[in-house]
């Protein structure tokens, strides 16, 4: 997210509150580095998607909550515009196929989880593709 050169500035949102004091709507949500999460608010819980950006305005990440826990599918970005890896979650833990990628855009590994934990066969490669080493996991319910 650059304009001429220079980092975008990161979206303003309206960040409204119900007479609760409850967020409400789109909003922006600052983060310990500088960054931003920007998305939406029902009744004081993230919903929806989000998008996470960096200092400079680079977008970092996106993906959905729903009723304020990870769910869905999520992405994150190198700093390079590439994408470093791809995930699901369901209900805050890590679910289905995840892959990452090195720098230059090649596959590192792939696998699936099930309730964050790792099963069936995951594959990590060589920079050519090829697969370098095969793991299998085991699910709860073997």
């Amino acid at each position: 997210m650059t304009m001429g050169g220079r980092p975008a500035p990161t979206p303003s949102t309206p960040d409204l509150t119900d007479g609760e004091g409850r967020r409400q709507g789109l909003w922006t949500d600052g983060d310990p580095h500088g960054g931003a999460m920007i998305g939406d608010y029902v009744d004081d819980v993230r919903q929806g998607e989000w998008r996470h950006y960096s200092a400079d305005g680079r977008l970092r990440s996106r993906g959905r909550y729903d009723e304020g826990q990870l769910d869905g599918e999520w992405t994150w970005y190198r700093a390079n515009g590439r994408v470093m890896q791809t995930g699901g979650f369901r209900r805050d833990s890590k679910h289905g196929i995840w892959e990452r990628w090195n720098a230059a855009g090649e596959p590192l590994d792939r696998g699936r989880y099930d309730e964050g934990r790792k099963v069936g066969t995951w594959e990590t490669f060589h920079p050519d593709g090829s697969v370098r080493k095969t793991t299998e996991h085991r699910s709860r319910r073997d």
